[in-house]
């Protein structure tokens, strides 16, 4: 049977971000073989093999991108504020795997190419990502954890991988694999699931490792729900790859930064996800409230504790990242009131939080990809690699907010509509 002919593709904008922290280059196109980079260099270097021809995309006052990669979402929940317990009271996986299927389409459409669901009822986030790569689902790369490990009746137990013991855990971790995780994900504490307790640990540390050597043996990162210090400090030794939320509080739930666990996060190599956005994401409503004057004065009083706590947390982002943690972004969306298709605004709270624009961009990119396990494929524009692309019109390294004026996007060489 003969080879089908290549397509090629030219792309040019006013600026190029490789998803490193590096300077923007300009007069810089971008050359794509189907679904692969073939070459990046200089306008008047890219051009169309010989004898070959192709399509030819100008991007006047746009900058070219690698596609986004938010590593924690939750695609089966819908953004409204409907609790976890709600959703799995009222809804069928069936409902749940639909509105995963409406939420990546979302995600797609404003510039995520690549999405990792961090915990989904059942199978449900496994039958999204084979939807996806046999075509039924328009969407983006999809790596699922499936359902994150939990104690018996611990955060998200309703979700369907409750486990104790280290016998218990390790074979809900073989399970999980098998049935096609690209990643564990663990709940080390509790969380807004009713009756959970956020700031003790969860688990013992044996059963910890267990689930790390479990994952590891199979080449698949292990990253960990944490929402207290001691839970951080317990899953840094247990060899975790990543920490989820990563707030740091004390075990009566006050905010307490503690230098010397950052430091022992950043000496591992453990990565953080700081999910910013997600506490944020319901001032609107007592915005809303405030300006209606709705709000009673002890209604005020609770909102303001709730912005100054807020505002401990970016000052904590922003010390690990000092410390020199490297920090992924990741909105949570779907949980609480952020709903798909907003996940410029956790960039923006990670600039808040005392990064560059280039720095935000690159915990969306290469270091999502890099902890991953991905980034030989995506994460970053170079020669070789999927041709996951975004344009934005203007220049996010100036104003990370623009990162959200998608103009353009390109999953495996295709342009999405």
């Amino acid at each position: 049977m003969p080879a089908s002919t290549p397509t090629f593709r030219i792309l040019k904008a006013d600026r190029l971000m490789d998803g490193r922290d590096s300077p923007v280059q300009t007069d810089v196109s971008v050359l794509l073989q189907d679904d692969r980079i073939r070459a990046v260099g200089p306008d008047d270097q890219i051009a169309f093999p010989d004898g070959a021809s192709g399509e030819v995309l100008e991007f006047p006052g746009g900058t070219l991108l690698p596609g986004l990669i938010d590593c924690h979402t939750h695609t089966n929940m819908p953004g409204t504020g409907r609790r976890g317990e709600d959703v799995n009271r009222e809804d069928t996986d069936a409902i749940r795997v639909l509105r995963s299927a409406h939420n990546v389409a979302i995600a797609l459409q404003t510039g995520v190419t690549t999405v990792c669901d961090c915990g989904g009822w059942n199978e449900t986030t496994f039958s999204l990502k084979e939807a996806i790569r046999e075509g039924t689902v328009n969407g983006p790369r999809v790596l699922a954890s499936g359902r994150p490990i939990t104690t018996t009746g611990g955060h998200c137990w309703f979700m369907g991988s409750e486990a104790d013991g280290v016998d218990g855990v390790r074979s809900a971790a073989r399970l999980l694999i098998k049935q096609g995780a690209d990643f564990l994900k663990v709940m080390g504490t509790g969380g807004s699931t009713l009756g959970t307790d956020p700031f003790h640990p969860a688990f013992s540390m044996e059963e910890l490792q267990a689930i790390g050597e479990e994952g590891h043996r199979r080449g698949r990162p292990v990253v960990a729900h944490c929402r207290t210090n001691d839970a951080m400090r317990m899953c840094v030794d247990a060899g975790f790859d990543a920490i989820m939320h990563g707030w740091f509080t004390d075990d009566t739930g006050a905010k307490m930064y503690d230098q010397a666990l950052a430091e022992h996060i950043a000496s591992h190599g453990v990565r953080v996800n700081p999910t910013l956005q997600i506490t944020r994401s319901r001032f609107f409503l007592w915005e809303e409230r405030k300006a209606r004057g709705e709000l009673s004065p002890e209604e005020e009083a609770q909102y303001e504790r709730m912005k100054a706590s807020h505002g401990e947390t970016l000052s904590h982002a922003g010390e690990l990242f000092k410390t020199g943690v490297k920090l992924m972004a990741g909105s949570d969306c779907g949980w609480g009131y952020y709903p798909f298709g907003h996940f410029d605004r956790e960039l923006k709270a990670m600039v808040d939080a005392g990064l560059t624009p280039t720095q935000a961009i690159q915990s969306a990119t290469y270091n999502n990809a890099e902890l991953l396990g991905v980034a030989s494929d995506i994460g970053t524009i170079d020669a070789g690699k999927l041709a996951d692309l975004i344009v934005v019109d203007g220049d996010p390294s100036e104003d990370i907010t623009l990162i959200g004026n998608v103009t353009a996007v390109f999953r495996g060489g295709e342009r999405v509509k």
